[in-house]
């Protein structure tokens, strides 16, 4: 998904599990952005390896939103962009310490009370696309196709009211009329220290190892390292 406001030339990148919603939400609500969702008419086309029978669109798209966005027509025309548009355009994302980020995506889908050790397992069961974006690590939503970073701005779930006013401002809002009181970046859940074990710290290291090695996120190899992180709230 994705935010565009002509008028201001600027793109977000909506990665999920980063306070994106409520981030576009505002965005359209009160600053004149539309929000797309990036599903094109020929998804399966685009995205399923036959041969092999399964979908490859977040477990291979090493190019992230702009491949898949540059590549439809359909897209391209609904959305009144081009290429030579996309790379004028001031683009901002937010990112997420991947540690939460996971729990994060774990409790939108526990509707099905799956504990969260066999949620990581997922990945390797899970054949359904609707879920496999939440592994996807968030670097790869923000590399175009020589895996440069096109992203102009990047901010912090942690820091996301701040973050989200300097981006404002970056951009020229002089108006900005939501409300800023309203805490954005609210946790639905413990913090996630409370839900790891070794097993599971192990394989989020290797399921989320590009977030760790591009962004400003410590990777944590033992637990009882993570667990000192419990009096911690804002930690990146």
């Amino acid at each position: 998904m994705c935010s565009i406001n002509h008028d201001l030339k600027a793109i977000f990148i909506h990665i999920h599990k980063t306070g994106g919603t409520t981030v576009a939400m505002n965005l359209k609500k009160y600053y004149g952005f539309e929000t797309y969702y990036l599903r094109r008419p020929d998804h399966q086309k685009f995205c399923l390896d036959k041969k092999k029978k399964k979908y490859i669109n977040y477990e291979n798209r090493v190019h992230g939103v702009i491949n898949y966005f540059k590549t439809s027509p359909y897209l391209n025309k609904k959305m009144n962009m081009n290429y030579e548009k996309w790379d004028t355009y001031y683009k901002f994302c937010f990112i997420r310490n991947p540690y939460d980020r996971i729990v994060s995506a774990w409790n939108h889908v526990n509707r099905f009370n799956i504990p969260f050790k066999n949620f990581l397992n997922l990945k390797d069961l899970c054949n359904d696309v609707e879920y496999m974006h939440m592994f996807m690590p968030q670097y790869r939503s923000m590399i175009n196709e020589k895996a440069n970073n096109y992203i102009n701005f990047i901010g912090h779930f942690e820091n996301l009211n701040e973050d989200f006013d300097k981006i404002l401002n970056i951009l020229g809002v002089k108006n900005i009329i939501h409300n800023k009181n309203n805490k954005l970046n609210v946790r639905k859940h413990k913090h996630y220290y409370e839900y790891y074990d070794q097993e599971a710290l192990d394989k989020v290291n290797i399921l989320m190892k590009e977030d760790f090695n591009n962004l400003d996120y410590k990777k944590i190899e033992k637990l009882e390292e993570l667990k000192s992180l419990n009096n911690i709230v804002d930690d990146k």
